[in-house]
């Protein structure tokens, strides 16, 4: 893994924020979460981001501030649900770390979502249908993400260790296969 960034991904509610801030502490890695950097940035909370200028706005102001992230090192980044919908940013995290998708059952999704009211896409009507509209226009990029962890059962600490886990096997993997096929000729 060296110091490639680790970026979370996943629909709103699946714990990205909460998870990465427990990774980054178990990896000894900086935490940065997106929406909240975009906030600082911008000097006004995501709500009132979307009122104010309005959704399209708002995806341009992420891209940026992603692609920027993108250009640093060593760090755990939580997406905003919707970051990875822009290719160009996908393309751009896929290249500069690696990306883990977070899930969560829907019922679970939807009982976490509707006690939140931080969420503009999801505001002022059917919580269950808005959340089922997003989630099939999302998915196909979710499941280009080959490292998936179903969140439901799994506490924030243990997603991170479930996820630091898989990450070390996977580099101690490629040290063994790194090993065993270097040509000296």
């Amino acid at each position: 893994m060296g110091r490639r960034n680790i970026y979370l991904a996943g629909f709103m509610g699946t714990g990205k924020s909460t998870v990465g801030r427990e990774l980054a502490r178990v990896m000894g890695r900086k935490f940065v979460d997106l929406d909240l950097e975009l906030e600082f940035h911008l000097g006004m909370p995501i709500p009132r981001i979307f009122e104010e200028h309005g959704e399209a706005w708002f995806r341009e102001q992420e891209r940026e501030l992603a692609l920027e992230m993108a250009q640093t090192a060593n760090r755990v980044v939580a997406t905003g649900g919707g970051t990875l919908m822009n290719p160009e940013v996908f393309t751009s995290f896929q290249s500069t770390g690696l990306l883990v998708c977070l899930y969560t059952r829907r019922e679970d999704l939807i009982q976490r979502l509707e006690r939140s009211d931080r969420r503009p896409l999801l505001r002022g009507g059917d919580v269950p249908a808005k959340v089922d509209r997003i989630l099939a226009e999302r998915t196909a990029v979710f499941d280009r993400i080959k490292i998936r962890i179903d969140t439901t059962e799994l506490t924030p600490m243990e997603t991170a260790r479930k996820i630091a886990d898989l990450l070390n096997t996977r580099q101690r993997i490629l040290d063994r296969l790194q090993e065993q096929y270097i040509d000296l000729s």
